[in-house]
Order: C-alpha cells, then sequence, then structure tokens
C-alpha cells in the first residue's frame, strides 16, 4: 500500500466495522457497573473504600499496558483480544461469589486487567486501519460505538431488580455477552492494514521510543490532559447517581443518556470537522468549558438544570475526547502509532482510577460539593496545560511539530 493510499483510503472497511462491534460489546458490560456504588453499598462496604473498589479495576493497567504497548502488532494483536475477552467472561462471574472486601479488588483488579488486554489490542489493530488524514473521523465513530452502551444500559438498569442479587444475575447475562463477542474475534484479519507496509520496530528500540516519547513536552501534555479529562469524567459518571438521588430526583441516570445523545450527536455531525480545524483548540475550549459545567453542576436547583448541565457536558465530552485521542494519533509516526495510543490508554486508565479513588474520599470527607469542584480544577488544568505546552503539528507531516 502507498503512503498516499494510507492517507486517504476508505475508513469503513469491513475490519473496521468488526472492530467497532467488539467495542461495543465490551463497552456495553463496562456500563452495567453505572449502579456499581450501590451494590457495594448493599453489601455493607465501608464508605471510604468505595472509591477504590470503584477505581482498582485501572490499577493493572498500569503493570501491564507498558508491557503490551511495546509487543503488540498486527500478527499477535488478534491473540490478546481473545484472552482479554474469555478473562472478562470469567471475572464477571467471579463478581457473583463476593465474598468480601478484599476479594472484590482482588476480582476488580483482574477484571481490569482482561479489559486492559482488549482494549490495548483493539487500538494497535484500529491503529493499522485509520487512514492519516481521517484520524478525527475514525475516532468520532469509534467513540460514539463506545457511548451508545452508555447511554442505553444505565437507563435499562433502573428497571430491572435493584437488589444484589438483580445486579449479580446482570453480571452472568454480562458474562453471556463477552463469550458471544468471541465470534467478532475470530473474524478478525491482522493482515488487513491501512498505513504502509513498515518494519515493526524490536522491542528494545520500542523501549527507547516510549522513553523520548514520555520525554517530548507535548507528548507529556496529551497524557496529562487525557488523566485530567478521564479522572474528571469517571468521577462523574460514579458518583452522579447517588447525588441526583440525594437531591431528590427520580432518575438521575437520565443525565448520561442527555449527555451521551449530545455525544453521539456532535461526533456524527463534527467528525469530518474534527480534521480540519485546530484540534489543540478544539479540545483547550471544550476542557474550560467542561470545568465550568462541573463546578455548576453542584448548584443545580432543579431537574431542568441539571439537564441543561448535562446537555453542555454531553458537548464538552463530545468533543474533547475523540479530538485528544486524534491529535496523539496524528503527532506520532505510522509505526508508533499504536505504542502511543497505548501509553495514552494508560493514563486514561490512570483516570478512570484516580477519579474514583479521590472523588470517594473527597466525598466521604467533604460532600459532594468537593467532589464537583474537584473535577472542576482537573478539567481547567487540562484546558491550560493543553493550550500552553502542545505546539502546532506540521499539516503535512506525522509526528512532526514546529518548534
Amino acid at each position: 500500500m502507498t503512503d498516499t493510499e494510507g492517507r486517504t483510503g476508505s475508513l469503513l472497511t469491513a475490519q473496521f466495522v468488526i472492530l467497532c462491534g467488539i467495542f461495543f460489546l465490551t463497552t456495553s458490560v463496562m456500563a452495567m457497573f453505572f449502579q456499581f456504588q450501590q451494590y457495594l453499598r448493599s453489601l455493607g462496604i465501608n464508605p471510604g473504600w468505595i472509591g477504590f473498589v470503584i477505581g482498582a479495576d485501572s490499577l493493572a493497567c498500569f503493570f501491564i499496558q507498558p508491557f503490551l504497548a511495546v509487543r503488540l502488532n498486527a500478527a499477535n494483536s488478534r491473540k490478546w483480544v481473545f484472552i482479554g475477552t474469555s478473562g472478562m467472561a470469567v471475572m464477571l462471574l467471579s463478581y457473583t461469589f463476593a465474598p468480601g472486601l478484599p476479594y472484590l479488588i482482588v476480582v476488580r483488579i483482574l477484571h481490569g486487567a482482561a479489559f486492559v488486554c482488549v482494549m490495548s489490542a483493539l487500538t494497535a489493530l484500529l491503529s493499522d486501519l485509520i487512514p492519516s488524514r481521517k484520524s478525527g473521523q475514525a475516532f468520532g465513530l469509534v467513540t460514539i460505538v463506545r457511548l451508545l452502551p452508555y447511554s442505553i444500559v444505565p437507563p435499562l438498569l433502573t428497571f430491572v431488580d435493584r437488589s444484589p442479587e438483580g445486579f449479580r444475575t446482570a453480571l452472568i447475562y454480562g458474562a453471556l455477552v463477552m463469550a458471544a463477542s468471541l465470534t467478532l474475534v475470530y473474524r478478525l484479519d491482522p493482515s488487513s492494514r491501512m498505513v504502509p507496509d513498515v518494519p515493526d520496530p524490536p522491542e528494545r528500540l520500542k523501549l527507547k521510543e516510549m522513553a523520548k516519547s514520555l520525554a517530548r513536552p507535548e507528548m507529556r501534555a496529551l497524557f496529562a490532559t487525557s488523566l485530567f479529562l478521564y479522572s474528571s469524567y469517571t468521577t462523574v459518571f460514579f458518583f452522579l447517581k447517588a447525588f441526583g438521588q440525594a437531591r431528590g430526583m427520580d432518575n438521575p441516570g437520565f443525565f448520561f443518556t442527555i449527555a451521551n445523545a449530545v455525544m453521539i450527536g456532535i461526533r456524527l455531525v463534527g467528525g469530518s470537522f474534527f480534521d480540519k480545524v485546530s484540534k489543540k483548540v478544539l479540545t483547550a475550549v471544550s476542557m474550560a468549558g467542561l470545568a465550568i459545567c462541573y463546578g455548576l453542576l453542584f448548584h443545580a436547583s432543579g431537574i431542568m438544570s441539571f439537564y441543561v448541565l448535562a446537555f453542555a457536558a454531553g458537548l464538552g465530552w463530545g468533543i474533547a475526547m475523540p479530538v485528544l485521542t486524534a491529535l496523539v494519533f496524528d503527532v506520532s509516526p505510522p509505526h508508533l502509532r499504536s505504542m502511543n495510543l497505548n501509553l495514552f490508554l494508560i493514563t486514561m486508565q490512570g483516570g478512570f482510577f484516580v477519579g474514583p479513588f479521590l472523588g470517594g474520599l473527597l466525598a466521604a470527607q467533604w460532600g459532594y460539593g468537593a467532589l464537583f469542584y474537584f473535577c472542576a480544577s482537573m478539567s481547567m488544568a487540562g484546558a491550560v496545560l493543553i493550550q500552553t505546552w502542545l505546539r502546532r503539528p506540521r499539516e503535512q507531516g506525522v509526528g512532526e511539530f514546529q518548534g
């Protein structure tokens, strides 16, 4: 394949659709944990530990993701998708026993390890299927696929049995979904590539390149901004339902139905637009807007203001998440895109741990006001960081910056 074909080829290939299908099913299972906080409370878990348990699934990424980042390639990624998918099915069943806190933490970490295997390998495969001039559109579509379950599953869970037994039953169905997704895994074809046929660098070289990536100010800015973005998002996701119920709202889960509908809409409408404007400016503006939303959320006086903020938050998340990912793709040379995107996933998973853990401590000690101001501070820090440190990429190059 020529470099020109790699830049401008078709995005919606059969392999891209299959990858999106696996993303969708995997995310549908993770969306079931919207009511995990309530489940832990029903088990009598100490409130000070709930945030840690919620975020413990992300701990595995700090050990597994660096290992995978230098080893994953088009040839071996399908194997890791299979390992992770099978592991998720087993761990979902393991939750149903739940004899105590230590057991739950172990299961949560192993569940996270399996999830990291799936997402890392899918990302490696995805990085070889995206034309370089369609990165914004590609990641916009992928994040739509990953968002749909969060629009559908949380509201559905409000209609099922809310007892611990009901949640365990839902997890059994989740395990069956993961087992069924193996049929899609077998249809993955690692030989389908959109990028030019560049030899995969050896692990030793990748380790050096990893160190170089982490040393570059613009990459550190991207990774830190990702940590801030996903820490604040995950905190809101896990604690919003209890906050809304404390304010007397009947169905606070509808907040994410609205937000996700907006996120999907902006990505459908603006997918190609993301590739025509400054991704740096889009990210900074959306992060600043999210900071304002988080600060106002605690002061929402009624259901209508609550839903207006859901719309605004959906707009911010809908832009920031795919555009930030596309920036990482754009600044990486083709043979290192898989590695850099997996390093990016480490910061994302780090946010999934840091947010709920610190948010849980803040909420337990000082209440929901401290939690939402914490989210606002992180989001504003990301806006300042991305605008201050990230230099504009060269239009014609990949992985290069103007000085």
